[in-house]
């Protein structure tokens, strides 16, 4: 009787860590989605800031025109 105790014990400690290690790695996993989705933005956000920064050098002619612009 004793013997089937243990067994049973041993059995849900098993089963209780085979949980707690999914849990474990459906984190990692859903950590590692957001990442890369951060990565996507992050590189999206880059892309735009390069053409931000292509547009700026192009308006440092801007104050040699600024006499033709009409004044408000």
């Amino acid at each position: 009787m004793n013997k089937n105790i243990i067994i049973i014990i041993l059995v849900l400690v098993l089963l209780g860590l085979a949980g707690f290690t999914y849990y474990l790695y459906s984190g990692a996993t859903e950590c590692k989605t957001k990442a890369l989705e951060c990565k996507t933005i992050a590189t999206d956000y880059g892309t735009k800031l390069q053409l931000c920064a292509g547009a700026l050098t192009s308006l440092k002619q801007v104050p040699a025109c600024a006499p033709y612009f009409p004044a408000e």
